[in-house]
């Protein structure tokens, strides 16, 4: 029986002069993800708020399964994991259970993570916003999630809007997840404006919002 996609919103915390090395390693991680049977995104890019050698990274498969079990059963996930902990390039505790790999976890609950029509849509330099909405209730989200889905469909044709994707937070009931791409920086500062009005809108049923930005350098969307 098949079921919603599975992404993971992923923030790797990382010591300074991190950054040049985790370009190396994304090599083979996202080569490896190309060839995956459950895998179809996989895409990372440096921190923009004020951490330059954090990564942050959306990964998406079309069964949990291909993130818990087949993409850390691969044998070059396992080699570049040890060069990452030979490294050391995480910021507070090494080892793939540590804190500073800082993950969500989602169903895709609407929006759209590319457009056909978009001569640019596999770009590896696009610029990205991370919008969580934390509702005030959890009996609220579906509300949230709905008014996420609706500014997704107002906004698809918006030229510069690449990505509006909406996520459905699987351990936290209170948050959904906008995650906005756009063709370069100065196209969301373009658009952001249209978010701020809805963050606005969104007030009366949020406790928090946080918005995190980071530059896109490597990796695929939407294979499967």
């Amino acid at each position: 029986m098949s079921g919603p996609r599975f992404f993971v919103v992923a923030r790797v915390i990382s010591r300074k002069g991190a950054l040049p090395f985790w370009e190396k390693r994304l090599v083979g991680l996202c080569g490896v993800s190309e060839t995956e049977v459950l895998g179809g995104t996989y895409y990372w890019g440096q921190d923009l708020n004020g951490d330059p050698d954090t990564i942050w990274g959306l990964e998406g498969y079309t069964h949990p399964a291909g993130f818990f079990l087949g993409h850390v059963s691969s044998d070059i996930f396992k080699h570049e994991m040890k060069l990452v902990d030979a490294d050391k390039l995480l910021k507070n505790v090494q080892g793939l259970g540590s804190p500073d790999y800082d993950l969500y976890h989602y169903d895709e609950a609407g929006g759209f993570l590319t457009k056909k029509e978009d001569p640019d849509k596999d770009s590896k330099t696009s610029h990205v916003a991370v919008y969580h909405f934390w509702t005030t209730d959890a009996s609220k989200r579906s509300e949230l999630l709905s008014e996420l889905n609706a500014f997704a469909d107002q906004h698809k044709s918006v030229d510069t809007l690449q990505s509006a994707l909406v996520l459905k937070a699987i351990v936290i009931p209170e948050l959904a997840t906008l995650w906005i791409r756009t063709k370069t920086q100065a196209d969301y500062k373009a658009f952001e404006p249209e978010l701020a009005t809805l963050t606005k809108k969104l007030a009366p049923i949020t406790a928090k919002v946080e918005v995190n930005q980071s530059r896109s350098f490597i990796g695929h969307l939407d294979l499967k």
